[in-house]
Formats: C-alpha cells, sequence, structure tokens
C-alpha cells in the first residue's frame, strides 16, 4: 500500500479578538493637559487590559515557532498596534491647534546657502510601522530636523538622503547607505540622523527597527545593529561623523515596549565605544525610554536638539548640556516609567558645524 502523501500547511496560531476601543475625543472646554491626561490614563488601563492576552498569544506563537514543520514560516508573536486609537488620539487636530510653532519662526530666520558639498545629510523617521506601533510625530520631526540641519549646516541637496516611513525599509536602508559611501570623499562630513524604534539583542547590541522590520525576530532581515552602520562611517573616507538617535536602545517608546507579552525584557543595551571620527548624541541612556513631547507636537529630544542648533554656535559638549538639563527637567515631571536622560559619546570641544 502506497504511503499517503504529506501536505504541510502553514497553520498559523488564531490572533486573538482585542476589545474594540474608540478614539477619544477631546470634549468642549477640556484643556489640553486634561485631554492627555486622560489618554495616558485610558493608555495604562489599555495596557493592563490587554497584557494577559498578549502574553498568552506570545506563548502559543514561540511553542509553534519551535516546532516548525518543513514549509512553514515563522510567525510573529506581536500583537499589532493595540494602541493605534489612543496614538491616533495624541495627533487630533483639535488637541494640537494650539501650539506654538516656536521652532518654525527660529527657522524662517536661517538664511539659505545650501553651497557646501562637503557635509552629507542622511536622515532615517519612522512614524508609521508596517508591523509596530507608531512612534508620534516622528514623521515631521525628521522633516523638521532635516530643514534646520541643512539650514545650519550649508548643506547642498544633492548631499541629502531622507527615508520615511515606507521608505525606511531594510534593504532601501542599506541600499542608500552603500551609495552614501560610494560618494563620500576625503575630508567630508556625515551628519546622521535616526528617529523611530530602538532595541537590543541578547547580546547587548542596539539595533534599529526599520519600516518593514519585525522586533521579534532580531535578525538581519528585521534589524540593523547599530554598531554595523557607525563601521560603515568609520571606513569611509569621512573625516568625522556626527550621530543623533532618537529612539531608546531598551525597547521602550513612549512607556510601550514594542516586544509585546513581554513585562521587563532582560536587555543590557551596551554602548558604542568612541572613536574620534565618530560623535554620537543618543536621545536616552539605556535604563530609559525616547518620549514625544506634547506641547510641541515633536519627539523630546529632537525638539531641544533642533532648538539648541538654531539658538547658537556651540560646541558639542555645549549641545549636549543643554538638550539634557531641557529633557531630564521635561521627564521628571512625567511617571517613572517615561524618565529619559540623553548620553553622549566623543569629543566635547569639537563644534557640529563644520
Amino acid at each position: 500500500m502506497a504511503a499517503e502523501s504529506t501536505v504541510v500547511i502553514n497553520s498559523f496560531v488564531e490572533i486573538p479578538s482585542l476589545t474594540p476601543i474608540a478614539k477619544p475625543v477631546r470634549k468642549s472646554g477640556e484643556t489640553k493637559e486634561l485631554f492627555l491626561k486622560r489618554v495616558r490614563t485610558l493608555h495604562a488601563e489599555r495596557t493592563e487590559e490587554i497584557y494577559p492576552l498578549q502574553k498568552a498569544f506570545r506563548l502559543a506563537v514561540e511553542d509553534r515557532n519551535r516546532r516548525l514543520l518543513q514549509g512553514e514560516v515563522k510567525q510573529t508573536p506581536s500583537l499589532i498596534d493595540p494602541f493605534d486609537p489612543l496614538f491616533l488620539a495624541y495627533k487630533d487636530v483639535d488637541t494640537l491647534q494650539d501650539v506654538n510653532h516656536d521652532l518654525d519662526e527660529m527657522l524662517n530666520l536661517e538664511q539659505k546657502k545650501y553651497v557646501d558639498n562637503k557635509a552629507w545629510l542622511f536622515i532615517i523617521a519612522i512614524e508609521e510601522y508596517k508591523y509596530a506601533d507608531s512612534v508620534l510625530f516622528a514623521n515631521r520631526t525628521g522633516k523638521m530636523v532635516k530643514a534646520t540641519f541643512q539650514k545650519k549646516l550649508d548643506i547642498n541637496d544633492r548631499n541629502i538622503i531622507t527615508l520615511y516611513d515606507e521608505e525606511a525599509t531594510v534593504e532601501n536602508i542599506r541600499d542608500q547607505l552603500r551609495q552614501l559611501m560610494r560618494r563620500v570623499q576625503r575630508n567630508d562630513v556625515i551628519y546622521f540622523y535616526y528617529c523611530g524604534h530602538g532595541l537590543s539583542n541578547e547580546s547587548g547590541e542596539q539595533l534599529i527597527l526599520p519600516y518593514d522590520g519585525m522586533a521579534d525576530f532580531m535578525d538581519p532581515k528585521n534589524t540593523i545593529k547599530i554598531e554595523r552602520l557607525y563601521n560603515k562611517f568609520l571606513n569611509s573616507k569621512a573625516l568625522r561623523t556626527f550621530s543623533f538617535v532618537d529612539a531608546s536602545f531598551d525597547g521602550t517608546t513612549d512607556g510601550v515596549a514594542v516586544i509585546k507579552g513581554v513585562v521587563n525584557p532582560e536587555k543590557s543595551p551596551r554602548s558604542v565605544g568612541y572613536h574620534k571620527r565618530l560623535n554620537i548624541l543618543n536621545s536616552s541612556r539605556a535604563q530609559d525610554t525616547a518620549n514625544a513631547y506634547f506641547d510641541k507636537e515633536y519627539r523630546l529630544f529632537s525638539y531641544f536638539l533642533v532648538k539648541e542648533a538654531l539658538s547658537k554656535p556651540q560646541n558639542a559638549g555645549e549641545l549636549f548640556d543643554n538638550v539634557r538639563t531641557y529633557i531630564r527637567e521635561i521627564s521628571s515631571n512625567y511617571s517613572y516609567a517615561y524618565l529619559q536622560e540623553p548620553e553622549f559619546f566623543g569629543y566635547r570641544e569639537l563644534m557640529i558645524q563644520n
């Protein structure tokens, strides 16, 4: 009797249904501060409500992934975008219409030149992810950083690479990086800026999450090691590189874990070593989250980075000290889960402007 043929089917674990949640709306007469406080409370309640579902789903998927049959593919154990209506509430136009756009006013005072061909700007800003929660205000923050750096550093358009949202795929980031390395010449200066989700793997290596990356699968197809990216800069002809990273390598953004169903992942991000040709200004320490700045509609770190860059000429150490002072003060008014303090690695006396 002939043996029966086996048909391999990709039987994914069924995704549990989450209780629908409507986007909160600002009430008549409700101040922006009270509205944001109410949304934060709903956010915390939502986290507590769905955590048991996330954890059970994660355990089932991880068990299924361990027993993969030939032809089956891995399933991500994260429940995607469970907070989406709440994130949308943070960006509600009725909530943000009374914001004082002071950065725009400061930027308009700068004179346009754009004649320097020795400086390069590489910007990655991801707000809407394919497989992860949104990063509030990341897109408009990245565009403000681009406009500020171009004016202050006098960078020609042809020397600027920008990847926003769906443009910032794993493949596209690597392709654009290769193109940049081919174009950089001796004594050029590279300015790198990233705004999005950060992670660290079991070895403590710092990772950035591209638009199409899956945080649960920390492999080259889903994440990019920040140290490898820095090594590309160091192996180039560039005289030096300035790196500004608005992300938490602890794996939390706005106090919410990127990897779902895990309370406190035992990750210990290790610092990237100092090199005289590489100056790094990170938005937060290993144990901190990276926050949005609701009062100004930008990411907290990047807002003060831009404001200080537009205020007066200063070296890297002065810039860092001023930004850190502001962020310490503001994040200390948030709850414990939102503590944030930047960190700096490099030569303090070096001027940011070439």
